[in-house]
């Protein structure tokens, strides 16, 4: 059998989406589906640019993303297949699902990161998804209960969690930060000079928990850089919007 059809198989494919290739990265233990909804052409599918990547549920030990385009007409972009991911989120309808279904059945927040093999970024997208109660099938009850955990974590700690999106606007901008200490002004200086060079987002989180234990150790010396803070997660709820 293909890798192709196994992968096809593996994904529970529906018409008239199909997989054109396959590249498994062994190293990195990541496993890349390309899929296409063309007519093959004397046994080979057509050229498609994919203009989209989302995490998939981990097949195996492999982390698993789909790379697709989503079609314009027909009905397909509006269907919420588990192969697929919405329109500028990181992750497929399945991954999310299997989330959801991981909390309803009583585990926290870091156990489903664990067990699913996803980073502490992704799950927060996820989890903020519910939050705002954007997917019908989670439950009120359950989305009421991820955003009273949210509050709650906001008032209980001044300083950000490490998933969330105001790191990654931080350490992406050009925008100035005005840091009093000098430690902390090399340690930004040097990150995000790092930051944009990383593709991995395991080695962005890494970057990110360094800046943030600094705070941390800090933190009464840090009063001004932590209200700037807020700026930046306005910056980044504003692009998640958009």
């Amino acid at each position: 059998m293909r890798d192709t059809e196994l992968c096809k198989r593996l994904l529970v494919l529906q018409e008239p989406w199909d997989i054109s290739r396959v590249r498994v990265d062994v190293q990195s233990q990541e496993l890349h589906a390309y899929l296409t909804t063309g007519k093959p052409w004397f046994g080979r599918s057509p050229f498609e640019q994919h203009k989209w990547r989302w995490r998939h549920v981990n097949v195996g030990a492999y982390k698993t993303y789909i790379h697709a385009t989503l079609p314009d007409e027909g009905g397909i972009a509006n269907e919420p297949l588990s192969f697929l991911g919405s329109v500028g989120k990181d992750y497929t309808h399945g991954l999310a699902r299997r989330v959801i279904d991981c909390l309803q059945a009583g585990l926290g927040y870091r156990q489903v990161c664990e067990l699913l093999g996803i980073d502490v970024y992704l799950a927060w997208q996820i989890r903020h998804a519910i939050s705002e109660g954007q997917f019908s099938g989670a439950g009120d009850k359950l989305a009421a209960q991820m955003s009273a955990e949210e509050d709650a974590e906001q008032a209980r700690q001044s300083i950000p969690a490490t998933g969330d999106p105001v790191w990654f606007n931080l350490l992406e901008s050009d925008q100035p930060f005005h840091a009093n200490m000098l430690g902390l002004k090399l340690l930004l200086a040097r990150t995000r000079q790092e930051f944009a060079r990383l593709a991995s987002e395991d080695a962005k989180i890494i970057r990110v928990n360094a800046v943030r234990r600094f705070f941390i150790r800090h933190e009464k010396q840090l009063g001004d850089e932590i209200a700037q803070l807020d700026k930046f997660r306005s910056q980044a709820e504003a692009v998640s919007y958009e």
